[in-house]
């Protein structure tokens, strides 16, 4: 779910046979590292017809309510021994769990047509997200599972 990479870049960072982590020459003299979420992709169905959407490291910490990757482990609160991972697992279950909320999405398309203006490569990409105000405004204000969530982590 995390992979360490170069902190000016974001290439990630392969180790060597003493488990060392290489430098990204790309950006020498800069050497730090750091974690990152690791891309993923989101398929979405409406009605008939699904679509791989490609999700960035950045807007999957933005998913997960901005828990950086380096908290995954930290525990929250010392008497209820619950990580921030404990956290994130249960809000990707919760978008992904059937009947979750609406979402409006801002996604990026690219298609490289033939010749014949037949495709031979689609690609999808997220840029941005928010809750679908339209859905709210028919079943009146409730919260979301990201906003509980949000509340309980404050």
């Amino acid at each position: 779910m995390v992979y360490t990479g170069c902190a000016k870049c974001g290439l990630e960072l392969e180790t060597d046979k003493n488990k060392i982590y290489k430098q990204c020459y790309s950006c020498l003299p800069f050497t730090m590292k750091k974690l990152y979420y690791r891309p993923a992709v989101m398929t979405v169905a409406d009605g008939g017809c699904n679509v791989g959407i490609r999700v960035g490291s950045q807007l999957m910490e933005k998913m997960l309510l901005n828990i950086p990757p380096d908290w995954l482990r930290r525990v929250i609160a010392p008497w209820a021994e619950i990580t921030y991972g404990t956290v994130a697992a249960d809000l990707l279950h919760s978008l992904l769990a059937a009947g979750a909320a609406p979402w409006l999405l801002q996604v990026h398309s690219l298609f490289v047509l033939d010749d014949n203006s037949c495709p031979l490569q689609q690609e999808c990409s997220l840029l941005d997200f928010h809750p679908d105000a339209r859905a709210e405004d028919a079943a009146g204000p409730s919260r979301t599972a990201l906003e509980s969530c949000a509340l309980w982590n404050k």
